[in-house]
C-alpha cells in the first residue's frame, strides 16, 4: 500500500505539472512571463514537483498504516500538486507589482503621444523603450506583433483579457472602434489606476494592524501571565501557607 501511495503521488505530481503548462499554452499568455529568457521555478519542473508529492506520501505512510495509506495517498498527491501549481513565483510577483506601479505613467505617456498626433502603434514603441522593465517588455511584445502585420484592434481585444492591462486594452479598443478621443480616455485611466492603487495601499496599511493583533496577543498575554500574574499568585500562596 505504501508503494502504491508513493506511485500515485509521483504520477499526480508529474501530470499536474504537464496540465498546468498545457493550460498556460491554451490561455495564450502567462502572467508570470514578462519577456526575456524564460525562468522556471524549481517546482515547475516535473521531477522536483513529483518529489515533493512523494515526500508527502511518505510522511502519510509514516503517520498512517494499513489501507488508509492507499486511500489517502492519491488525494494527497492530487491536492498537493494543485496547491503547488497555484503558487506564484517571486519573479512573477515582482513583475506584477512593477506593472501595477508603472501603468499610470505609461497611460500618461501614451496620452501625451496621442495629443502630439502619434498613432497608438508608434506611441507604444516610444513608451515601451522609455519605461523598460516588465511593462516595457509587455508593450514591446505587442509592438513586435503589430510590426509583423497583426490587427491592432485584435491586439487591443487580446489585452482586455489580461488582468492588469485590461483597462488599457479597453481604452485603445474603444478609441479604435468608435473614434473616441484617445488622450482623454488614457488620462482618465491613469487617474483611476492611481486612485485604485492608493485605496489598495491604504487597505493594506489598515490590515497590518489587524493582522499584527493576533501574534502580539499570542506573545504578550503569556508573557504577562508568567511575569505579572504567576509570581503574584505564587507570592500570595507563600504568605498564606508560609
Amino acid at each position: 500500500m505504501g508503494a502504491l501511495a508513493v506511485c500515485c503521488a509521483l504520477l499526480c505530481g508529474w501530470l499536474g505539472t504537464g496540465a498546468r503548462q498545457g493550460c498556460r499554452r491554451l490561455r495564450g499568455f502567462d502572467p508570470g512571463d514578462r519577456g526575456g529568457p524564460p525562468r522556471r521555478r524549481l517546482l515547475d519542473a516535473p521531477v522536483p514537483r513529483a518529489g515533493v508529492c512523494v515526500s508527502a506520501a511518505v510522511l502519510l505512510g509514516w503517520v498512517l498504516s494499513g489501507p488508509l495509506v492507499g486511500l489517502v495517498g492519491l488525494p494527497a498527491g492530487v491536492l498537493l500538486s494543485i496547491w503547488i501549481g497555484r503558487l506564484e513565483s517571486p519573479d512573477a510577483v515582482r513583475a506584477r507589482e512593477e506593472i501595477d506601479r508603472d501603468l499610470p505613467l505609461a497611460a500618461d505617456l501614451l496620452a501625451a503621444c496621442a495629443t502630439a498626433g502619434r498613432p497608438p502603434e508608434e506611441a507604444l514603441v516610444i513608451v515601451g523603450r522609455a519605461l523598460g522593465g516588465a511593462l516595457g517588455s509587455r508593450l514591446s511584445e505587442v509592438t513586435v506583433r503589430l510590426s509583423l502585420g497583426a490587427d491592432p484592434v485584435g491586439e487591443w481585444a487580446r489585452w482586455t483579457r489580461d488582468p492588469q492591462l485590461g483597462g488599457l486594452g479597453r481604452t485603445l479598443q474603444r478609441s479604435a472602434e468608435s473614434g473616441a478621443p484617445l488622450a482623454d480616455g488614457l488620462a482618465r485611466l491613469a487617474d483611476d489606476h492611481r486612485r485604485d492603487r492608493r485605496t489598495r495601499t491604504q487597505m493594506k496599511a489598515r490590515n497590518v494592524g489587524v493582522k499584527a493583533a493576533g501574534p502580539l496577543a499570542a506573545c504578550f498575554l503569556p508573557a504577562f501571565m508568567l511575569v505579572g500574574v504567576v509570581p503574584t499568585v505564587a507570592g500570595s500562596f507563600r504568605h498564606l501557607f508560609g
